[in-house]
């Protein structure tokens, strides 16, 4: 008889996960917000070109994604399958972070290839923890309660991290240089520090219970595969989160609007953080919330809610920035709560695939998520490129009524548009608390203290 479930998680390993989760974040997203406006104002690299560099570079790494999500479902080690990744790779996922805000001493030519080197590095780099932590959340334990309140706690350390970046980096960037003095670079060593030993204590505290029924089963190239491909209500999430590529410009195009529209580029940081703040709020609600109402339904409501929030406010206009703040505030909710439940999402549908096969594919199965995710990223700054291209934008310059309204329509109609368009494939996800329940409950997953 397989042995009954047993699992206890303590505050401190929900802390050490959720630490670490805010510290990876701290560093993506000094990367996600500042790399662009780093290569084009700084580096002096054309927005076409960093946008096609995005687009290749994000392409491949999204493929390195699965590979590396292979590799995690294949790791045998006293560790684990993710921890180990956690304590030996965060010092280089620092370090391959903090090089790219370096500016070469280098011809235009020069400074293009050193762009295209370092992006590529750091992406293979960050992968590897990326993909183990993300992993380890669904390892941790196998209930659904216990993933939405780790993951939960992970989204709002996650977004703790994240305001730190959007908030500090210009405030930092002008006390220690500037655009042209070194300031970027200084920022990157101290954000990159931190995030090194919030990843690195994650590894060390935290630890992995959920485990096959059959724990000395050999994995495939076939069977993780089939672990993708075969596992519809996990290609529903992925085809929802490749469609928030269209949302996600929002964000790309912030420190461009609050740059040029607003012609003062420190109320990117007012904007984001009000955001984040309550994106944090929404994420951190998901546990109490999914009490009342279907993780599914509290998705399909925001992408609605979401949609109405843009498209309303690119009639009002910008002019009244305390009804801009209000849409922020209102936009970050919203956006918190999709970001919990689709996760949860996907990690469901690994027991789903066990049930389905008898193979057990963690690490593929969360690689996809990343895969998107980057993909997603690569193609959002991709587009972006291509818009500030067609709006006719030229950095540095006051920019034409044309380009400064199409900066607007993609803070707000645009990623309106594009959040309802995100919640069509869910429609169709069928692994609800009550079926998750019994897929547990079936495979009697077995567990360790």
């Amino acid at each position: 008889m397989k042995k009954a479930l047993s699992i206890q998680v303590s505050l401190r390993e929900k802390i050490s996960f959720a630490g670490a989760l805010g510290g990876q974040n701290l560093m993506y997203t000094f990367v996600n917000f500042f790399i662009l406006i780093f290569y084009t104002d700084v580096m002096g690299i054309s927005p076409a070109a960093a946008g096609l560099m995005f687009l290749v570079a994000r392409i491949w790494d999204a493929f390195n994604d699965l590979i590396m999500g292979m590799i995690v479902d294949r790791t045998r080690s006293r560790w684990g399958k993710c921890r180990p990744y956690l304590i030996f790779m965060s010092f280089p996922i620092a370090v391959t972070t903090a090089i790219m805000f370096i500016v070469p001493d280098l011809e235009y030519g020069g400074r293009i290839v050193y762009m295209w080197v370092t992006y590529i590095i750091w992406g293979m780099a960050y992968t590897s923890g990326d993909i183990s932590l993300w992993t380890l959340a669904g390892r941790i334990s196998p209930r659904t309660e216990d993933r939405n309140l780790l993951i939960s706690w992970g989204r709002v350390a996650g977004a703790v991290g994240t305001a730190a970046a959007v908030l500090a980096t210009v405030p930092l960037k002008n006390l220690l240089g500037g655009d042209k003095g070194g300031g970027y670079f200084a920022v990157a060593v101290i954000f990159c520090l931190l995030g090194f030993l919030a990843i690195f204590q994650g590894g060390l505290i935290t630890r992995e219970r959920t485990f096959s029924h059959d724990p000395d089963q050999k994995i495939s190239l076939k069977d993780s595969l089939v672990s993708i491909f075969a596992n519809g209500p996990l290609l529903l999430v992925l085809l929802s989160l490749l469609l928030t590529v269209i949302p996600s410009l929002q964000m790309v195009m912030m420190m461009y609007f609050a740059k040029y529209n607003l012609q003062n580029e420190g109320l990117m940081t007012v904007i984001a953080g009000i955001s984040l703040v309550t994106m944090a709020l929404g994420s951190g609600l998901v546990p109490w919330l999914t009490r009342f109402i279907s993780g599914k339904k509290l998705v399909l409501y925001s992408g609605f809610v979401l949609a109405f929030l843009g498209t309303a406010m690119y009639f009002i206009g910008y002019e009244n920035l305390l009804i801009f703040y209000v849409f922020a505030a209102l936009w970050g909710l919203f956006n918190g709560f999709p970001e919990v439940i689709r996760t949860t999402m996907i990690a469901n549908t690994v027991e789903w695939m066990e049930k389905k096969t008898g193979k057990r594919s963690d690490g593929t199965i969360f690689s996809t998520l990343t895969f998107i995710g980057k993909l997603t990223a690569g193609l959002g700054k991709f587009v972006a490129g291509l818009l500030l291209t067609y709006y006719g934008f030229i950095a540095n310059t006051a920019q034409s009524p044309q380009v400064l309204d199409g900066l607007f329509q993609s803070m707000t109609i645009i990623p309106g548009i594009g959040s309802l368009i995100m919640i069509l494939p869910l429609f169709f996800y069928n692994i609800d608390e009550k079926t998750h329940a019994k897929l547990v409950k079936d495979l009697a997953l077995e567990s360790e203290s």
